[in-house]
């Protein structure tokens, strides 16, 4: 009998032991999902603006330590693995943190970001559940406060300008015999030099901060520019002075900046922005909350359904109604929609530049090119012999004289007509309009 209940009684610890050691197999870390957790099951902040479509995986190595995977989560990196440390919590909650510097691979954007720096923190649940904030900062050559070029620079051995404030480039075969590409060297000259003398005065500086977000000096208010001023300039006989401009500094959430495919890409806060020029405005009708339901709802249309719409809002203006919208393709529509969304691509020219004294100092030249001006041109052609009647009926005041704007024009850029840029753009091989930004002043004594 005694050795039947020794027998039994070893049975049962047996049993004790082997369940432990079941328990001991599957503890909680054991458990935590591996599968990717987006939408409703992903709560995330970023120091910047986020993606629509991200999405968070953690595949744990022990009971103490990770790797957090980020999708979509960060702009101009599309996947980021960070090692973490995790501690499970007295709620049944896992608590983790992280940080990763990750250096740019791409050749072709090293030169504005050479790494960035990611750091997570957050928590995860047995049940699937994620918050996680991400911050992230920048390290390279685009990451500082650039001014706004403040004199219109030139170089004796390469024609046209080389550098200033506003800055146009167009190149067309247009035209015969000696009058080659004449059309838009001029406007290429007159526009930079011209459109300089106004830019000046609105623009200070532009700052591409570590966080990713864009913040500028402007003018606070716009203040009288002067036909003379701008005749001044396109005469080459320098820039007006911006000694009394009052300069104000815009919010830190209105734009937002990454790198990524040779473009440096800007993310406009549209609902921000509008919110921003509305707010000494009493107009119930437009709040951040309308513009983001807007914009969610287009996101999301095809091509030919958001020309309808489009359509629809150009039949009110008498001048903009005769727009060809249908000249614009199905795809180049969501693909404006989709700049709205990620993104607009601007391309770049960095460049060290030596000024007379010797001094050296950097410039970024940013710019939008050809490709995007390529969808609307051929929406433009049948506004532009209304367009060249509007602009040659146009009068002007200068030195206490009044005379047609277009006498001024037509003779600075060799065009007899508005309706000559249909012409002039289907013989255009480069065309990029932006501004020159630098490190220093460019004015030496």
């Amino acid at each position: 009998m005694k050795k039947n209940l020794f027998y039994v009684f070893a049975l049962i610890c047996s049993m004790s032991l082997f369940t432990a050691c079941s328990d001991d197999e599957e503890p909680n870390w054991k458990k935590l999902p591996t599968q990717e957790i987006s939408t409703e099951n992903l709560t995330l902040t970023t120091n910047s603006q986020g993606t629509l479509d991200a999405s968070v995986k953690l595949t744990m190595s022990d009971a103490q330590n990770g790797v957090l995977t980020l999708n979509n989560a960060i702009r101009g990196l599309n996947e980021v693995e960070i090692n973490v440390t995790v501690e499970e919590q007295n709620d049944g909650a896992f608590k983790f943190q992280g940080v990763k510097v990750v250096e740019t691979k791409t050749r072709a954007i090293s030169d504005l970001v050479s790494s960035t720096t990611v750091k997570v923190a957050g928590t995860i649940t047995l049940e699937g559940k994620a918050e996680v904030a991400v911050t992230t900062e920048a390290a390279g050559n685009l990451v500082r406060k650039w001014l706004l070029c403040d004199d219109i620079f030139t170089v004796k051995e390469v024609p046209g300008v080389s550098h200033s404030p506003f800055r146009l480039s167009w190149v067309s075969t247009y035209g015969e015999k000696d009058n080659v590409g004449l059309a838009t060297e001029n406007i290429s000259l007159i526009g930079s030099t011209s459109l300089s003398s106004i830019f000046v005065k609105l623009l200070k500086d532009v700052e591409f901060k570590a966080d990713g977000s864009i913040v500028a000096n402007y003018a606070e208010s716009v203040g009288e520019i002067s036909m003379e001023e701008v005749l001044k300039g396109a005469m080459g006989a320098g820039l007006p002075s911006t000694e009394n401009v009052p300069w104000t500094t815009s919010p830190a959430n209105l734009a937002y900046w990454y790198a990524g495919d040779n473009h440096i890409y800007v993310v406009l806060n549209i609902p921000a922005i509008i919110s921003e020029a509305m707010k000494d405005q009493e107009d119930a009708n437009v709040t951040p909350e309308s513009i983001l339901k807007i914009l969610d709802m287009v996101k999301d249309m095809k091509g030919a359904e958001i020309k309808d719409l489009l359509g629809g809002f150009l039949k009110g203006n008498e001048l903009l109604s005769k727009l060809d919208i249908t000249k614009i393709s199905d795809t180049d529509v969501e693909k404006l929609i989709g700049y709205v969304v990620n993104g607009f691509p601007v391309s770049y020219q960095m460049s060290e530049v030596t000024l007379k004294n010797e001094t050296k100092i950097n410039n970024v030249y940013v710019y939008l090119d050809k490709s995007l001006f390529d969808i609307f041109m051929p929406a433009v052609y049948p506004i532009l012999p209304e367009l060249d009647v509007l602009v040659k009926n146009i009068e002007v005041e200068m030195y206490g004289q009044k005379m047609k704007i277009w006498d001024l024009l037509g003779a600075l850029t060799a065009l007899q007509s508005l309706t000559e840029l249909e012409g002039i753009w289907k013989a255009t091989s480069q065309f990029n309009i932006g501004i020159d930004l630098a490190t220093g002043s460019y004015k030496t004594k």
